[in-house]
């Protein structure tokens, strides 16, 4: 096992530390080289230490950004149905090639395969709404037991460095640990209540609460923040089917760990245009007001969504069989919205 172990660490040593380290903004970029065709270059491909493809949540943020290069209308996305196919690793780039299923008067809906090395690693379906204000409209209300403020919690970083103090740290595990800590950070992750990195207790039910942000500020582009949400949410999604179980990504016996597939749904446009929201309802067509549940729970106001800012990430991992693991999340914004819904079915392997 450790001999493995270093044989792998030396491959993700070649992989990740050869790249010049783009931000994550840069990470997210794609290039146009043909019509609907858009190429993202080997450099700014991400590996993750202990992993030897690239991070799941790039290709998908990615292959956002690259669809929305190709509406016709500012029309935002609101739903992304996605699988994994194939591994890809930062050798040679990845080629997004999109298909304009449909242009309507309400929806755009396109389609994006990834290739690399006229191999096909991602599939995605992606559907775009204009903004639209209708009389139905509520959402549960984001948890507050248990919910520690960002700003007095360790970040994963911090934690990671603190581990190289600790007496119990293994041997064999300190190279990855001082790889992980040379490695860029784009993304800063502080759990709320954080499991013991080297010797995990199990925890039922399978839920936490993570507070997740990008580290760099990224310009006010509504359309590069939903990519970064996306990239983030990826990172720790899978991660909640460990919980009742003494295993973290650390363990030996998890022999695999990867995404099969990830779907999103965005329930906030993210504007920062805050002039034109919806459009106006006309003198023939007035909004009627309809008669609501007296429980149902106010809204807080709409602001824009930030990626840059601290965004609460409730995750769950309700069942796990047949080395398959099915997750849950919601994203809300510090004021209780509640901007996306996820979910992510992935294969865990544990001997």
């Amino acid at each position: 096992m450790l001999l493995k172990r270093y044989s792998l660490l030396n491959t993700i040593i070649y992989r990740c530390l050869s790249s010049e380290r783009p931000t994550l903004y840069e990470s997210l970029k794609v290039h146009q080289t043909a019509p609907d065709v858009f190429t993202q270059p080997a450099e700014s491909l991400f590996v993750y230490p202990y992993r030897t493809s690239v991070f799941g949540g790039q290709i998908i943020g990615s292959a956002m950004y690259a669809a929305h290069l190709t509406l016709t209308k500012d029309y935002p996305l609101h739903s992304l149905h996605s699988y994994f196919l194939a591994a890809a690793d930062n050798s040679s780039p990845i080629i997004y090639t999109i298909k304009r299923l449909r242009d309507g008067k309400s929806f755009e809906t396109r389609s994006v395969t990834a290739r690399q090395d006229n191999k096909i690693i991602f599939e995605c379906a992606m559907s775009f709404h204009k903004k639209e204000q209708g009389n139905m409209a509520h959402q549960p209300i984001m948890p507050k037991d248990n919910v520690v403020p960002p700003e007095q919690l360790q970040s994963t970083r911090h934690r990671f460095q603190n581990l190289l103090n600790d007496e119990r740290l293994k041997p064999e595990l300190r190279p990855f640990l001082e790889l992980a800590l040379d490695m860029p950070a784009r993304i800063d992750i502080r759990h709320c209540h954080p499991r013991d990195l080297l010797r995990p207790t199990p925890k039922w039910p399978a839920r936490q609460l993570i507070w997740i942000k990008t580290i760099d500020p990224l310009p006010n582009d509504s359309y590069l923040h939903r990519s970064a949400v996306a990239y983030c949410s990826d990172r720790v999604l899978l991660t909640s089917a460990l919980l009742p179980y003494a295993l973290n990504v650390f363990s030996p016996r998890i022999h695999m760990q990867a995404s099969l597939d990830h779907t999103m749904w965005f329930h906030d446009d993210f504007s920062f245009d805050t002039t034109s929201q919806t459009d106006p309802p006309t003198e023939d067509d007035p909004p009627k007001p309809i008669r609501r549940h007296a429980d149902i729970p106010s809204i807080p106001s709409k602001l824009p969504v930030r990626a840059d800012d601290w965004l609460l990430y409730e995750l769950e991992c309700p069942i796990a069989m047949n080395n398959r693991a099915l997750t849950f999340g919601k994203i809300w914004t510090r004021d209780g919205r509640l901007v996306v819904t996820c979910t992510q079915e992935g294969v865990i392997r544990c001997y």
